[in-house]
């Protein structure tokens, strides 16, 4: 047995460790925490301090107000350790006595967990007011050395917490000593706990007191079968006890046992009550100090190991609860990803000439030894030839602006309508009926106004450097087209050795024939030809086609397929571009207005394949397991 109950608590403990992991991670879905789940409890305050090869029983004196459980107590440990007082609801606290040097043997504090322990000094500690759980023990040496005896605050009282600190130590004990009067058999609260006690399988005992002997002998076994139908409690052991409260203030109340024996509920069964032949009273500590202490731990642990593993009460049940959870939150990520925030078809396009201008640059920087010197001079001289007429130019003509510019002014009014059509869409499904979509909907959109998110959003897109992402861009495709197609780059640098013999003649040329006056269209003119002979050249060495080349322009006879493929690759540039940008509004909606509701949406619904989730469920299936193991041993 003592190998068994081993096994038992390293199985608990790593229970113990896994569901405090799930229980941090599952904080998301809203969940009761596991504090206050009995059969948590059950696990703390029973399981994991008493799964031990040092078998001792816990028995508590329980039962509601105004009873007489200090006049049991006392009795049952033959000194006034309890206050006794006419009035109700006068302990507050649990008293427990413990046999001498038990405390040398055992940790107190984990045996009774969340009680502040304090030592015993008079019977009149237990009724002090304090919010603190409290528990005063003391050694008793007429204890049997693996006993511990409890008196309880009512677990009927109108202080909560009185009820609270019993409920803790009901969770502990092996052994209740349940109190029972007329008055009290059939009260709510009462039976509750007890219904709780029985579904643990605690050992009961029960004390009919204060009865009016003779004439209630033929109507406790009534009351008590009441009882019992309630809550499904088959007392182990019963006692009736005379109201004397002159015997019970002076330690001298008899306790009279008879045989009882309940019926089920509308079995039509007659009870079994009997008076046993040898009517004398007996002495309660003498009667638990005679059970099996063996059987009886044994049987409790049994009984709470079996309330852990219930499908209905236990571990199995808070897994289906978090799983059900989940589900909720699946249904809400489902239903937010089903509207999507943002369908925008009229992204504006980088202005040709800006790409252009780009791949010129990077093909400037891809030049080498005497080609490179060439174009380095001629650029040189052509932006010092052509500087007077683009001063004219400037001085007659209305002045643009910069093409980039223009483009941040377009992109921003599609920012406009978009952030404007993601608060439509938000706000029509936070009215869909979703109940966790609805309530953090609500709270985003009431936390941060469209006036907050626009400004910060302008202010990034007002600092943002186009020019360098598109060059950046361009240095990316044309390095990845350099390196992908090799022959291709090596043919354009073949024809731009050759664009440098014809050069001169070009550029002056243009010059004196009026190049000035045609102006942009001019320079349109010859940035569009310049990138047809950079870019587009994949067609004409696909296609075989011969080409001649004057100063920077390529003009060529291009196969078909190879201006399908070449025309593709400069859409690139454009697709790309817009990706990069909607990608940034993207995130500066997810990291502003939504901020982390999608990453808690979609690990509340991947938690129950957590390894935190799994431990727990394969650790539940474990006990279960050693569960059926020990009922067939035993």
């Amino acid at each position: 047995m003592s190998s068994t109950l081993h096994t038992f608590s390293t199985t608990t403990q790593e229970l113990r460790d896994s569901l405090r992991a799930l229980e941090q991670q599952s904080a998301q879905l809203e969940l009761p925490g596991l504090e206050g789940r009995e059969w948590f409890e059950i696990l703390e305050r029973k399981l994991i301090p008493q799964l031990s090869d040092q078998i001792y029983l816990v028995a508590a004196v329980v039962g509601g107000t105004n009873i007489g459980k200090s006049v049991i107590f006392n009795h049952l440990v033959n000194q006034q350790s309890s206050a006794i007082s006419p009035l109700a609801s006068q302990t507050k606290h649990p008293v427990c006595l413990v046999p001498t040097g038990f405390e040398d043997r055992h940790n107190l504090s984990k045996v009774f967990q969340g009680f502040e322990l304090i030592p015993w000094s008079s019977a009149e500690d237990p009724l002090r007011t304090d919010e603190q759980h409290l528990l005063f023990w003391q050694e008793c040496g007429s204890l049997a050395p693996n006993l511990l005896v409890l008196d309880t605050p009512d677990i009927d009282s109108d202080a909560e917490v009185n009820w609270e600190r019993a409920e803790r130590i009901r969770q502990s004990a092996d052994v209740l000593v349940a109190v029972l009067t007329q008055q009290k058999y059939n009260d709510a609260a009462v039976k509750q706990f007890f219904r709780e006690a029985a579904r643990e399988e605690k050992v009961i005992i029960t004390v009919f007191n204060q009865c009016q002997l003779p004439e209630d002998e033929e109507y406790w076994p009534l009351w008590l079968n009441t009882f019992c139908q309630e809550t499904g409690v088959n007392p182990e052991l019963v006692f009736i006890a005379p109201n004397d409260r002159q015997a019970a203030n002076n330690l001298q109340l008899p306790f009279y046992r008879r045989m009882f024996e309940p019926t089920p509920e509308n079995s039509g069964d007659s009870l079994t009550a009997e008076t046993p032949d040898t009517d004398s009273a007996l002495n309660l500590m003498q009667v638990l100090s005679e059970l099996h202490f063996d059987e009886i731990k044994v049987r409790t642990l049994k009984g709470a190991l079996y309330y852990l593993s219930n499908q209905e009460t236990g571990v199995p049940a808070y897994l289906r609860e978090i799983k059900t959870r989940s589900q909720e939150f699946l249904a809400a990520s489902q239903l937010l990803s089903e509207h999507e925030l943002a369908e925008i078809d009229n992204w504006p396009l980088v202005p040709n000439t800006v790409i252009v201008h780009s791949i010129r640059k990077w093909w400037q920087e891809q030049r080498e030894g005497w080609s490179a010197h060439v174009h380095g001079f001629y650029n040189a001289i052509g932006k010092g030839v052509l500087w007077p007429v683009r001063y004219l130019h400037s001085l007659t003509t209305e002045e643009k602006r910069p093409p980039m510019e223009q483009y941040r002014e377009q992109e921003w009014s599609v920012v406009l309508q978009t952030v404007e059509g993601i608060y439509d869409r938000l706000t029509l499904v936070s009215e869909l009926g979703n109940e966790l979509l609805t309530s953090r909907l609500k709270s985003l959109l009431r936390g941060t106004s469209r006036e907050e998110l626009l400004k910060i959003l302008h202010q990034e897109h007002a600092a943002f450097d186009f020019n360098g992402q598109l060059e950046e861009l361009v240095d990316r495709e044309m390095t990845f087209f350099k390196d992908e197609s090799p022959q291709y780059y090596t043919f354009l640098k073949q024809l731009d050795r050759v664009a440098a013999v014809g050069r001169p003649a070009l550029s002056v040329g243009l010059f004196f024939v009026g190049f000035g006056a045609v102006g942009d269209v001019g320079t349109q003119l010859v940035t569009d030809t310049m990138i047809q002979s950079v870019v587009n050249v994949t067609g004409d060495v696909a296609g075989g086609a011969a080409t001649t080349t004057f100063g920077e322009t390529a003009v060529s006879s291009t196969a078909a397929t190879g201006m399908g493929y070449l025309e593709a690759k400069f859409r690139r540039f454009h697709a790309v571009f817009a990706q990069k940008r909607t990608e940034w509004l993207a995130t500066a909606i997810r990291e502003h207005l939504l901020k982390t509701l999608p990453e808690e949406l979609n690990s509340a619904v991947s938690l129950p394949e957590s390894e935190a989730y799994q431990a727990v469920q394969k650790l539940t299936a474990q006990l279960e397991t050693e569960l059926k193991q020990l009922q067939v041993s035993l």
